[in-house]
């Protein structure tokens, strides 16, 4: 056997590459219908599991140091120079009437992006991002009894656990939420 018989044309090769290819693809489907996601990120608060649009939050920090501001509300437990920004921190589960943030490793920050408001909501613990689908997860929250429903705009459920679907923007244009003097 010379060596130009065991040699086989490289265009030939392919060509039958791809006819096996072809034969053995598995069909394609008709027409594929892509699933709605909703993503958010995912927050604790007390022991409610809350999830704000993306577009809501600029940034996730740790607590920073504050400084405390006479003749406020409780909950609003200070100020804090962020790279240049003055930002009113509120523990918000204070805001509604649950124990205030332990300050652990778990507690974080959220700023909110709320043109006109510097301001930065700590609250439990963030639990990075959340994806819902908009169809099969969407719930009624008729069975919710809690202070916070009032800035939920619905909520998803996921492996037992209930997300309520929270809005800064409704929170920051609350009168209650404006007005912090004592």
């Amino acid at each position: 056997m010379s060596m130009a018989q065991t040699r086989q044309d490289p265009y030939e090769l392919l060509r039958k590459m791809q006819q096996e290819s072809l034969e053995n693809a598995p069909g394609l489907p008709q027409e594929v219908e892509a699933t709605k996601l909703w993503s958010g990120v995912g927050f604790r608060l007390g022991d409610i599991m809350l999830v704000t649009p993306l577009d809501h939050v600029l940034e996730i920090l740790p607590p920073p140091a504050m400084t405390l501001v006479p003749g406020v509300k409780s909950w609003l437990k200070g100020v804090a120079n962020v790279r240049g920004n003055l930002i009113t921190i509120i523990d918000l589960p204070e805001y509604y009437g649950k124990p205030s943030v332990f300050q652990d490793d778990k507690a974080r920050m959220l700023i909110m992006n709320v043109p006109g408001l510097n301001a930065g909501l700590l609250v439990n613990e963030v639990l990075g991002l959340r994806h819902f689908d908009e169809e099969l997860e969407r719930q009624d929250l008729s069975g919710l009894d809690d202070p916070v429903l009032v800035q939920l705009n619905g909520a998803f459920l996921r492996d037992n656990v209930l997300w309520g679907v929270f809005d800064m923007k409704s929170l920051a244009e609350s009168p209650g939420f404006r007005h912090v003097a004592t």
